[in-house]
């Protein structure tokens, strides 16, 4: 069913270009198309990856290449730097990264919101308004390229044309017990969608993808949406909750006391879960 996010800000008026879609998102198990907001447009373009090639001083993996989801070896694009005394490696070199694209690679650049003003503030009003982590990443595809290979990936994705056009292949989110990462390339297709500049995917958690570039190429933005696992909040509320205990009281060795001692704490620990402010254990409010 729909999500009943309400609309903060303006980060919906950012992402889409009608902030009504954010109430039709279905956050299990449906993808869907819709046109993005002129916000999310202008945080990057094609004369913006030149420059950075060429000034960003960026170092692998902030900058990877790979062909179809294989990834090409850093030394064959990236070289040491001498500033001032000191040697920097893994240093993109812009020229071997453009002759790398000519031969049909992707370039793929990793949380540029970490060194890109706009991204940044972007990336922390998303955040803010689902309480969850918020990345990017993006995707500079040659002609005809494939970006990556059938794949699941552990978060939500809204995928951003900014050039070039982009076809899609969805496949079905599994039922039962699904893993992150590669599935079989002859795996049933589901849909198949042709991104133009100015579409939105969003793409759910888990529904299996892998995107074509058109015959211009492409280049496209991917917002990463990922919420606490399940497992992380019991290990964080737990970790708050051991702060309570001395460091220094251990079990004796005695098992039976061992036992009575373990039974006891259990409780206690049980107690304090009742108590928990369940909204900042979820995310929804300062802890």
């Amino acid at each position: 069913m729909p999500n009943t996010i309400t609309p903060t800000r303006s980060v919906w008026a950012d992402l889409f270009a009608d902030p009504g879609v954010a109430q039709r998102l279905d956050w299990r198990s449906t993808s869907l198309r819709s046109a993005a907001g002129a916000t999310v447009m202008s945080l990057v373009n094609g004369e913006l990856v030149d420059h950075w090639l060429d000034y960003a001083n960026l170092r692998y993996p902030q900058l990877a290449v790979s062909y179809a989801g294989a990834a090409a070896p850093p030394t064959t694009y990236t070289g040491t730097v001498l500033t001032g005394t000191h040697q920097l490696t893994a240093c993109i070199d812009a020229q071997r990264v453009r002759e790398q694209l000519a031969k049909g690679a992707t370039l793929v650049f990793s949380n540029p919101e970490h060194w890109h003003e706009p991204i940044a503030h972007f990336v922390a009003d998303l955040g803010a308004a689902v309480a969850a982590r918020v990345e990017t990443f993006l995707y500079q595809t040659a002609a005809e390229q494939f970006g990556s290979r059938p794949h699941r990936d552990e978060s939500h994705v809204f995928a951003i044309q900014l050039e070039g056009t982009k076809q899609w292949t969805l496949y079905d989110l599994p039922e039962d017990v699904w893993l992150r990462g590669l599935i079989d390339e002859n795996t049933p297709a589901s849909d198949e969608v042709v991104l133009t500049p100015g579409d939105c995917l969003f793409v759910p958690m888990g529904m299996g993808h892998r995107a074509q570039a058109g015959p211009e190429g492409s280049l496209h933005l991917t917002v990463a949406v990922q919420t606490p696992r399940l497992r992380d909040v019991v290990t964080a509320w737990a970790a708050g909750a051991a702060t309570s205990l001395s460091r220094h009281e251990r079990l004796p060795i005695d098992p039976d006391e061992r036992i009575k001692i373990v039974v006891r704490l259990l409780q206690q620990v049980t107690a304090r879960a009742g108590d928990a402010d369940v909204e900042a254990v979820a995310g929804l409010a300062p802890k």
